[in-house]
């Protein structure tokens, strides 16, 4: 954990606050039971972000922040706790708002920043909850599973009756007529496949935690059910038509297989039928995802399509605005040109190709590193790989269980969203953001909990 005198000083006021205040939480039955109504909050951003505007979503995120502060105002015990991997975050948040003061475009750019000063306090806000409320995580997680699910029925539903194509979604010139999907976009709004395929690869491995949980003690009808609704998810990754969602649920399912392994052999090393079911499990999902490809072969020519590269229309254009992006980065490379999508929109039109004009960079590395510079890009990085370091260290090593496979789960979330993300900015939606942040603040209670835990070990040795 990070020893800071900022950090030290910050709770220091909290704790002087909370001893002043402490009446007032105890006399209080709205405050007395604050932790209930930041959970509630949690539940509501996360419930409306599926069918809500991006405004109406941020405003709920905003509350959680707001009674987070209230709670380290009053509630005594309540203290702020970071871990060196959050250090990296604020870095970068240090850095975004220099490239604001930096920009050409401030007040363009400083809409942008407001967006991520929302995502970053609402992680911050989020991991303080789950530190002194960890039981509560394994609700969070059935939630967005719940909300996926029906995100997929949905989805399914769209994709049997047909939906009316908002846009061109898919180049219809090298594609048969009857080989092009009817690609379904939920309810998420701006309504958008790719939107779609990246908020259900933000959450398709909270079914997997629920479900590995389910199984590790044994109760197998909640793991059964855990098993459909991955299949009806996978599924409905599929029809969406988005090829970086493919690349991610490829990417979660090869990891899938990797920690699975990892904690099967370092928990359950003598235990053959939990190896055998194991294989079973495998071979059933490879073989209900070669099904689907077998019987629905618009979905493997979709797959296909990704090789193209500038055969596919889609993937040109991405190309052409990679090649300009990167001019701009050239040029911006220190401090960027300034956050948000707005600015972007604005500079992007001294670089941009005729005829080929764009919202983002379609990549979320490229994006983050023109908006804000190399070395936002590179603190955000330095942050996954200790989130990354951390998590598999607590897996490979005798750990409680269900903090393993909630890490997992963590590790399959942000493999899959990153993945996506190389090739589209679906990344920067609020529903994929909120999703996103939430689960990397469930990895962050569980190894700030564990590493005090270590650490009153020593004490008492």
């Amino acid at each position: 954990m990070s020893e800071s005198t900022i950090l030290d000083l910050t709770n220091r006021f909290f704790n002087f606050c909370q001893k002043k205040l402490s009446v007032v939480y105890e006399k209080s039955f709205i405050l007395g039971n604050i932790d209930n109504i930041i959970f509630g909050l949690i539940c509501l951003t996360l419930i409306c972000s599926t069918f809500m505007h991006s405004e109406h979503i941020g405003i709920l995120a905003v509350s959680v922040v707001f009674f987070t502060l209230i709670k380290l105002l009053i509630k005594k015990g309540s203290e702020i706790k970071i871990s060196k991997g959050d250090g990296m975050i604020v870095i970068y948040f240090l850095i975004c708002l220099l490239s604001v003061v930096n920009s050409t475009l401030p007040t363009e750019s400083l809409h942008g920043f407001l967006k991520t000063v929302i995502y970053i306090t609402f992680y911050f806000a989020a991991a303080n909850y789950f530190q002194e409320n960890k039981d509560k995580i394994k609700y969070i997680l059935g939630l967005i599973g719940i909300l996926c699910f029906v995100e997929s029925i949905i989805a399914i539903f769209q994709n049997l009756h047909g939906v009316q194509q908002i846009a061109k979604w898919q180049d219809a010139h090298y594609v048969n007529p009857e080989d092009i999907i009817s690609r379904a976009y939920g309810t998420l709004k701006p309504y958008n496949p790719n939107l779609l395929g990246g908020y259900l690869v933000s959450g398709i491995p909270c079914i997997i935690c629920t479900g590995m949980i389910a199984a590790a003690k044994k109760h197998y009808k909640s793991f059964l059910y855990s098993l459909i609704m991955f299949l009806v998810c996978g599924f409905a990754i599929f029809i969406t038509g988005s090829r970086g969602a493919y690349l991610g649920f490829g990417a979660i399912i090869l990891g899938l297989i990797a920690v699975t392994a990892k904690i099967i052999h370092t928990d359950f090393d003598g235990a053959k039928l939990v190896k055998k079911y194991w294989k079973i499990i495998c071979a059933a999902v490879a073989a209900a995802i070669i099904g689907v490809l077998a019987a629905v072969p618009q979905i493997a020519k979709r797959i296909m399509s990704i090789f193209l590269l500038r055969g596919d229309s889609s993937t040109s254009f991405r190309m052409n605005v990679y090649h300009s992006s990167f001019e701009m980065l050239r040029d911006n490379w220190i401090m960027g040109i300034g956050v948000g999508n707005r600015t972007f929109r604005e500079v992007y039109g001294l670089y941009m190709m005729t005829g080929f004009d764009a919202l983002s960079t379609y990549s979320v590395p490229l994006e983050i590193a023109v908006e804000s510079g190399i070395f936002a890009l590179l603190s955000f990085v330095a942050f996954l790989v200790y989130l990354f370091t951390g998590a598999i260290n607590y897996i490979c090593k005798p750990n409680d269980l269900t903090g393993k496979i909630i890490l997992s789960s963590v590790i399959l979330t942000v493999t899959g969203v990153m993945i996506h993300g190389l090739f589209d900015t679906i990344y920067f939606r609020p529903q994929v953001q909120f999703v996103f942040w939430t689960m990397i603040a469930m990895a962050s209670a569980v190894l700030i909990n564990s590493g005090k835990c270590e650490k009153e070990e020593e004490k008492n040795d």
